[in-house]
C-alpha cells in the first residue's frame, strides 16, 4: 500500500522543483544547473513513483540546496525517516537545518517542533521536553501542537503538576480549550494524594477538577469513595447520586459504594427509591442486581428471582441470567441443580471472555476502566459498555 507521507513528498518536491526551475530560469548564468537540478528530481520522482524510498531521498538530497524555499521538502524527508524508524537520520536531518542562519524565526521553531518529534519518538523525553519548553516561552503559529506534544511527555512522565502549569503559562495558547484533560489532571493529583493520605490536597484537586469540568464522573467517583471512606456515609451517598445527571452510563460504577453507604444508614428505602428512578429512565445489569439483592433482603430469594426474570424480559442481559442461575442453584437440588451449574460453569465463561469497557474514540476495549485510553491516549473516551454482554 502505498504510503500517504511518500505521497506527500512527492508533492511538496514536485513544487519545490517547480519554483526552484522556475527562478533557475529568470537567472541565465545558471542554465547550465537547471537540467542538472531537473533531471536530479526527475530521478527523485522515479524512485519514489517505484517506491524505492532510500534512493529517492539520496537522489533528492543531492538536488535539493538547503535554504528558505526547500525547507518544507526537507521537514518531509525528515519525518519521512523517523517515520520509517530510523530516528538517527531524522535528528541528523532537522539538526542540520537549524544549523542554518537563513532561516527564519517561524521556521526555526517548526524545525524545532520536528527535532521534538524525534526526540521523543527515540525516547529522548527530557531533550524533547527541554526543546519544547523553550519554544513556548514565545507564541508562534504551532503553539498548540507544541503544548500538545510536550502534554504527551509529561503523561508519560506522571508529572501532573507540570502538565497543569504548561497550559496556563504557553504563550499564544487558549487554556479554556483545555479544561477536559485539566479537570483528568487535577483527579490524577487527587488520587496520588489519597495513597499518601493527604486528604487536604485531595480535596483541594478535586475542587479545582469540578471548577474545570463539574460533569467529570471521575472526580464524582473519587470525591465519593473519598467520602465514603472517612464514614460520611450520607455526603458520600449524596455526591454520588450526581452521576445520574452528570452521565447515566457511569451508574453502574458507582452502586457498589451506594450500596455500602445506605447499608451503613441503615436506609434501604433511600437506596430504593434511587435504583427504582435508575431502572425507569437508565436501566442497566447493574441497577438491576442491585435491585434483586434488596429485594432479596426484604421479600426472598423468590422474589428476588421473579423481579430480574421480569427485567431479562425486558432488556436481556447475560448478567442478570447468570444471576437468576445463581438464584435458582441455591434452591435446587439433585439432577436439575447439576444442568444449573453446568449452565452456569458455561455463560460465566462467555462473560468472562467478553470486555467491559469500550472508547469511544478508537475502540480499544477491556475490562479495566481506563480515563485515559492506552491507545488513543484521549482523555475520559472510554464507557462500560451496554447490551446484552454489558451493562
Amino acid at each position: 500500500m502505498f504510503d500517504p507521507l511518500l505521497l506527500a513528498l512527492i508533492m511538496v518536491s514536485i513544487a519545490a522543483g517547480f519554483f526552484l526551475g522556475y527562478r533557475q530560469r529568470r537567472q541565465s548564468q545558471r542554465q547550465r544547473q537547471e537540467g542538472s537540478l531537473n533531471s536530479e528530481y526527475f530521478v527523485g520522482l522515479n524512485y519514489l513513483l517505484n517506491e524505492q524510498t532510500d534512493e529517492a531521498i539520496e537522489s533528492f538530497i543531492k538536488a535539493l540546496e538547503i535554504n528558505a524555499d526547500t525547507i518544507d521538502t526537507y521537514i518531509v524527508l525528515g519525518r519521512l525517516f523517523r517515520r520509517r524508524g530510523e530516528i538517527e537520520k531524522a535528528i541528523q536531518a532537522h539538526q542540520d537545518l537549524l544549523a542554518r542562519p537563513s532561516l527564519t524565526h517561524e521556521q526555526s521553531l517548526r524545525v524545532q517542533l520536528e527535532l521534538a518529534h524525534d526526540y521523543i519518538k527515540a525516547g529522548l523525553l527530557d531533550r524533547g521536553e527541554s526543546l519544547l519548553e523553550d519554544m513556548l516561552k514565545t507564541p508562534w503559529s504551532g503553539a498548540d501542537e507544541s503544548v500538545q506534544l510536550l502534554l504527551s511527555v509529561y503523561e508519560q512522565e506522571k508529572e501532573w503538576q507540570k502538565a497543569i502549569d504548561v497550559i496556563h503559562q504557553a504563550q499564544g495558547v487558549d487554556s479554556h480549550l483545555y479544561q477536559h484533560q485539566l479537570a483528568h489532571y487535577h483527579c490524577e493529583l487527587a488520587e496520588a494524594a489519597l495513597e499518601g493520605n493527604d486528604v487536604l490536597t485531595a480535596r483541594k484537586n478535586l475542587r479545582l477538577a469540578f471548577a474545570r469540568d463539574r460533569d467529570n464522573v471521575r472526580a464524582t467517583l473519587i470525591l465519593g469513595s473519598l467520602e465514603c471512606s472517612l464514614k460520611s456515609y450520607r455526603e458520600s451517598a449524596r455526591v454520588l447520586q450526581r452521576i445520574y445527571q452528570q452521565n447515566p452510563l457511569f451508574i453502574s460504577e458507582s452502586i457498589p459504594l451506594l450500596e455500602r453507604c445506605f447499608e451503613a444508614l441503615w436506609s434501604s428505602r433511600g437506596l430504593s427509591v434511587y435504583l427504582g428512578k435508575c431502572l425507569r429512565e437508565y436501566p442497566s445489569a447493574a441497577v438491576v442486581l442491585a435491585s434483586a439483592r434488596l429485594i432479596a433482603r426484604q421479600q426472598g430469594d423468590k422474589e428476588a428471582g421473579r423481579f430480574i426474570a421480569e427485567q431479562i424480559v425486558k432488556r436481556p442481559s447475560l448478567k442478570g441470567l447468570n444471576a437468576l442461575i445463581d438464584l435458582n442453584i441455591e434452591n435446587t437440588e439433585g439432577r436439575p441443580r447439576q444442568n444449573l451449574m453446568l449452565l452456569r460453569e458455561l455463560t460465566g465463561r462467555l462473560l468472562e471472555s467478553k470486555p467491559v469497557y469500550r472508547c469511544t474514540q478508537c475502540g480499544f476495549d477491556g475490562k479495566t476502566l481506563h480515563w485515559r485510553c492506552p491507545r488513543c491516549h484521549q482523555w475520559g473516551t472510554t464507557e462500560p459498555i451496554m447490551g446484552i454482554e454489558g451493562e
